[in-house]
């Protein structure tokens, strides 16, 4: 686990982008009920990223060591070589849909290290070759992976062969994409965004959370990134009436008015409160915050702080016990 922090740390924090990768709707299938989309090169160019990445070096002198660890396991070097990972799935269940990774990987390596790993086998799909493995083989949690060297510089990862070859369909072209669909995934991508993710069909039977409010919503969208020094997070859910809409936009409020009452004292954290926006229009509420990056960065040094305390985290404790 310590080694996979630290590699994630090294990835959040490499400062030199490559190339750029955001969402490409081309390569999601037209039939996507949900898509989650993460930008490795603008997490690299995010002034926090930066920051935890000077932090994480400081901390963990030994951290170089880790790095070539991941090197060798990968096949490649993530603070340079991953660019972009892209998931969505036509259904709203668990254990479904496709992973697109966007990087200059070493395919020798990698298919070196996937032909020793249990129950594997190669299959031929049109020009593609599926290569299919057991992870995890013996445990609980124990499953089929299949994967393809779409191109040099993308591989698709699913659980099972459909799966991956509908998604090589959708990257070949020979099946729709989100793009130009009239889908509700469609949403215009806002400059610097490392995280996406959207859903749609809510208020579906197949839905694993059985929650009232998600059953009176219809779509939700999420956006997370840095641009120009200003960090932004902003969300939006489609509800089926204007009172839902109403009561989710009361409950923001709520939140914010407690985290000012808790925060009051705190100039900096007051600056991140205040500027929370919530707006409800046409059945959808809007939830938008955007900040200086340099706050926040401020502010989560303030939040590391209080976790590192050791009264704080007998006060967690004891509190996490009393709600068991």
């Amino acid at each position: 686990m310590r080694l996979l922090r630290v590699a994630v740390a090294i990835v959040l924090g490499f400062a030199t982008v490559v190339q750029a990768e955001p969402l490409d709707l081309k390569q999601v299938s037209a039939d996507a009920k949900w898509v989650a989309h993460v930008d490795v090169d603008a997490i690299r160019a995010s002034t926090v990223a930066q920051k935890a990445y000077q932090q994480c070096l400081e901390k963990h002198k030994d951290a170089e060591k880790h790095l070539a660890k991941v090197r060798e396991k990968l096949g490649m070097d993530p603070t340079k070589d991953l660019h972009g990972v892209t998931f969505y799935g036509k259904q709203l269940k668990k254990h479904t849909g496709v992973v697109i990774v966007q990087a200059n990987a070493d395919r020798k390596h990698l298919l070196a290290k996937v032909k020793e790993a249990p129950d594997y086998r190669a299959v031929t799909y049109g020009s593609h070759k599926l290569h299919t493995w057991t992870h995890r083989k013996g445990k609980k949690d124990e499953h089929a992976v299949v994967g393809c060297f779409h191109k040099p510089t993308v591989i698709v990862f699913g659980r099972t062969a459909v799966d991956v070859s509908e998604a090589l369909d959708v990257l070949d072209g020979k099946s729709s994409g989100l793009a130009g669909s009239n889908s509700p995934l469609i949403a215009e991508i806002p400059a610097g965004a490392i995280f996406l993710a959207g859903a749609t069909g809510l208020d579906g039977d197949e839905l694993p959370c059985k929650s009232p409010l998600v059953k009176q919503s219809e779509a939700l969208s999420i956006a997370l990134g840095e641009h120009g020094g200003e960090s932004f997070a902003m969300a939006k859910l489609a509800t089926k009436s204007d009172e839902v809409a109403d009561q989710v936009k009361a409950v923001v409020e709520g939140v914010r008015a407690m985290a000012a009452l808790r925060h009051g004292s705190d100039a900096d954290a007051m600056k991140i409160v205040k500027a929370l926006k919530v707006a409800v229009a046409d059945k959808a509420v809007t939830v938008e915050l955007r900040v200086s990056a340099d706050e926040v960065w401020t502010h989560l040094q303030k939040v590391r702080k209080r976790m590192a305390d050791k009264d704080w985290k007998k006060h967690w404790r004891k509190h996490h016990e009393s709600h068991k």
